[in-house]
């Protein structure tokens, strides 16, 4: 049995970056355990606030946030945090070279029909600023909150995924997630067809049209609204998750938060032999203009990433 620690031992990183997984690993292992216990201890429903995106917290949001915080003001191997759910980034006093860029609880709008959310983070060299690309990243990764607690982490090279035991650690699980080239599954919120670029409505109509249509294989669609869940999904056994810019979120430039969404998933797909792009260009090469920027995110299989970006070159 392998657990964290001894994977994290044998990798070639430096041990203080190592550090940083182990921090974000133990916040998550808390509040899978404050998850757990939500619906009984009456920490569910709306906390009565918004973040700085405008959307109104759960209590759980602002607990997850404080907890990630905690274990971070823990390790003097980071000096700053960045977070959804905070409107400035929180300086901590001391000298870490690493920054943290989190949404503490991914899907939280999921959480009081029970449904997967999850913690996604990234990993900054802190002495480059905080405006860096996602190739600049040196881990990501993010927590799974649902019948297991999984934790998928990266430094680049591989994705790994390990699941929490009933004693407290996690074990790996899976040593290096490969995402099939081809798929037959897309992740996209079709309520908003109305709003969608003709890119979009092109792929998804090939995808639809199924065997008889231009991609020559039937498709599954899949949605389920928390990140996490249709990410983890796709990384295990392959699709496309699709977040396209549109008509109503044109303005604010899209609707997922590039330095702690989309950055750390696309990173991960990546080391899993994936693909992301924005529609015109690799997600990690975004070269981000503020800590909340928003973008337009297509990651997953390479072939079904490629047939997306087809559509978009058509202009």
């Amino acid at each position: 049995m392998t657990t964290l620690p001894d994977w994290l031992a044998a990798q070639s990183v430096d041990a203080k970056l190592a550090s940083v997984m182990t921090t974000m690993a133990a916040a998550s292992i808390e509040i899978a355990a404050v998850l757990r216990l939500a619906a009984i201890t009456g920490q569910t429903g709306l906390a009565g606030h918004t973040n700085v995106q405008g959307e109104d917290q759960k209590p759980l949001d602002i607990i997850s946030n404080d907890i990630v915080l905690q274990h971070i003001r823990q390790n003097p191997a980071i000096s700053v945090l960045v977070s959804e759910e905070l409107d400035e980034p929180v300086h901590i006093e001391n000298q870490g070279a690493y920054l943290v860029a989190t949404d503490p609880l991914d899907g939280s709008s999921n959480l009081d029909v029970n449904v997967t959310v999850g913690t996604i983070f990234s990993i900054l060299d802190a002495r480059k600023g905080l405006l860096q690309p996602g190739s600049a990243q040196l881990g990501a990764g993010y927590a799974a909150y649902g019948p297991a607690t999984s934790l998928v982490i990266t430094f680049g090279p591989v994705a790994a995924v390990f699941t929490l035991n009933d004693d407290g650690e996690f074990v790996l699980t899976t040593e290096q997630l490969s995402v099939p080239q081809a798929s037959a599954e897309y992740a996209i919120n079709t309520a908003r067809e109305r709003f969608w670029d003709a890119a979009t409505k092109g792929y998804v109509a090939e995808s639809v049209a199924g065997e008889t249509g231009p991609a020559g294989k039937r498709h599954n669609m899949r949605w389920i609204g928390s990140m996490v869940a249709d990410v983890h999904r796709i990384l295990v056994r392959g699709g496309i998750f699709l977040y396209p810019l549109d008509s109503e979120t044109i303005s604010k430039g899209g609707r997922l938060r590039l330095l702690y969404e989309a950055n750390p998933m696309a990173l991960l797909v990546a080391a899993a032999g994936g693909r992301s792009t924005t529609g015109r260009q690799s997600v990690l090469d975004v070269v981000p203009t503020d800590i909340h920027q928003r973008v337009p995110v297509v990651l997953g299989s390479a072939e079904e990433v490629a047939r997306v970006e087809a559509w978009y070159a058509k202009g």
